[in-house]
């Protein structure tokens, strides 16, 4: 038996300089932070005849979901093809009758996914995550947090119950980390799960966090539950469906669109101009819990020659003042906030083909989900911005896979 130990390169160009830069030191990786946070996940099987720790199996659904696997089969496919050096390196048994380190059938693969407990192993990967953004921004100074919040449904999952499944996340605007994520109950829907949602994020005390919502999450209580929170702030958009709001709201800002903005931002992409332009207020008056400002985002689309394609305005509340938030600030959050369905939502669906799994089975949908969120947030940590092209470049060399996984 030999093990095979190599530094491989892409071949394939314009590679992330992320992927790159991992091809010299990948076999050697330090993962053993990712491995023992991954021995936390509770077990639930009995002792009698386990071919596998429950920490190894779920490592090896890391490596699979970062080389592009999409369900139980292809991590089973990956999986087999999984070296004997990094089988080794992620806790693997020795079999004695084989004369090797053993990868996961694809069986064992579906019974520990579909009966893990799938919130324990968001709530852990999210808290190691959220600790793994705070150790770049430093100990130095306060820290604030941009947390977009918003649900998903999984189209190709169903239950006995709702038919759909549907997963409510939260990610940091600026990494595009997901550092909470929690499954809705089928009896209700993603409105009532902002509690779960906030108590799952491990926000330490003293840190500062703004959360925004689109206009589903525009209720009192929501709004009193967030702006009640020490040191915590929404920015939430509102629609006409709250027509009391979207009124007093309409009423200060109106007389303030004549002049000129508060803050103007422009992006030239794929061939067309586009403007956000914001007006800022303070919200005297406006019967809402803990409302500070109100804001109105007018968000132009031109083409290279100045014909007006697209024009679309926003009302936005939130409970942050102007003095520590101006327009250009939550110019800025606003159009954030739907970073979450361009750096997570897409990237699920396109390369996973999340919508297409038809994965139904106890906690399974959200279990893949879970490696989902936390491959592409390791490889957000790693500054890689083609994610289709990572996962195809490591599942041609699977020992990229632990470059990202290292801290």
């Amino acid at each position: 038996m030999s093990f095979c130990h190599h530094a491989g390169c892409s071949s394939i160009q314009g590679t992330s300089a992320s992927v790159a830069a991992g091809c010299g030191n990948s076999p050697d990786a330090d993962i053993s932070e990712l491995l023992s946070l991954l021995g936390q996940v509770p077990e639930f099987r009995a002792r009698r005849g386990r071919e596998h720790d429950l920490g190894f199996i779920l490592a090896v659904c890391v490596v699979a979901t970062l080389a592009g696997a999409k369900n139980y089969r292809e991590i089973a496919t990956v999986a087999s093809a999984i070296c004997q050096c990094q089988l080794m390196t992620m806790g693997a048994r020795w079999d004695s009758f084989r004369d090797c380190y053993r990868c996961p059938r694809r069986t064992l693969i579906w019974e520990v996914l579909t009966n893990v407990d799938a919130a324990e192993l968001d709530r852990i990967t999210g808290k190691w995550l959220l600790a793994q953004a705070r150790k770049e921004n430093g100990a130095d100074g306060e820290i604030e947090w941009v947390i977009a919040i918003d649900g998903k449904v999984l189209r190709g999952s169903w239950t006995d119950e709702n038919n759909t499944v549907t997963l409510f996340s939260a990610m940091l605007q600026v990494k595009g980390i997901t550092v909470a994520q929690v499954r809705v109950p089928d009896e209700t829907n993603e409105t009532t799960q902002v509690k779960a949602l906030a108590r799952q994020a491990d926000i330490r005390d003293g840190e500062y966090v703004l959360a925004t919502l689109d206009a589903a999450h525009c209720n009192k209580e929501t709004a009193k539950f967030i702006g009640g929170k020490p040191r915590w702030d929404y920015l939430i958009t509102v629609k006409t469906d709250k027509p009391t709001l979207y009124r007093e709201a309409k009423e200060i800002l109106s007389p303030l669109l004549g002049s000129n903005p508060g803050s103007v931002m422009t992006e030239h992409s794929h061939g067309v101009i586009k403007t956000w332009s914001c007006w800022t207020s303070a919200a005297e008056d406006v019967s809402f819990p803990h409302i500070a400002q109100v804001a109105c985002v007018c968000r132009e689309i031109r083409s290279i020659t100045g014909e007006k394609l697209t024009k679309d305005v926003a009302v936005l509340v939130t409970s942050r003042g102007a003095e520590r938030m101006s327009a250009a600030d939550l110019n800025k959050h606003a159009r954030e906030h739907w970073g979450i369905e361009n750096k997570k939502h897409y990237i699920r669906d396109t390369v996973y083909r999340e919508d297409c799994n038809q994965s139904w089975k106890g906690d399974g949908p959200q279990a893949l989900a879970s490696f989902r969120n936390l491959s592409t947030s390791l490889l957000a940590m790693k500054n890689v911005k083609n994610v289709k092209e990572a996962t195809e470049v490591i599942h041609m060399d699977r020992h990229l896979a632990f470059y990202f996984m290292a801290t």
